[in-house]
């Protein structure tokens, strides 16, 4: 019994190695070609992101991405963008084609130019291209604390305001 079961497992292996399957743009055809598979998937268009035109420290900002794919597939997406670790890196979704993903953030880091990335991929796999976005980062402008400052600096002649400050 057990020679017959190994006999019919080495035929099976042996005749499946007959019989390659070749992918050749997107058709998957058998070696006689009798049976033939079209499958048809496009990759999503490259997301369309949207930021500030000036960004800055310490502050939040909104940060939008609109991602569409032709065969409505649902789609993830995932950031290259290190210098927003709030951010995901991985792929995140799915979510359905059409969708815009808004998400705000806080950048914490130095002032400057930076560029943060964003990748959309379908159900079937099909990655897009990667869009990139410029982040112009200033320096966040404080509150001018000068009249505040004099008014500690001589609360010893107003005893009163100590309460209030």
């Amino acid at each position: 019994m057990r020679k017959k079961l190994y006999c019919i497992l080495l035929t099976i292996i042996l005749v499946t190695s007959l019989l390659p399957l070749t992918v050749i743009s997107q058709k998957i055809i058998s070696k006689n070609d009798t049976k033939s598979i079209f499958f048809n998937n496009s990759q999503p268009y490259p997301p369309e992101i949207t930021v500030p035109d000036k960004i800055f420290t310490g502050k939040w900002f909104n940060i939008k991405v609109s991602i569409v794919d032709p065969d409505g597939d649902n789609v993830y997406i995932r950031f290259n963008a290190s210098i927003l670790p709030d951010l995901p890196n991985y792929w995140l979704g799915p979510l359905p084609s059409g969708f815009v993903f808004k998400a705000w953030v806080k950048y914490k880091g130095p002032i400057g130019t930076y560029k943060i990335g964003v990748q959309a991929k379908d159900t079937f796999d099909a990655e897009s291209e990667w869009t990139n976005v410029q982040l112009n980062v200033y320096k966040n402008k404080a509150m001018k604390t000068h009249f505040f400052d004099f008014f500690k600096s001589h609360l010893d002649m107003l005893p009163s305001l100590k309460l209030f400050l």
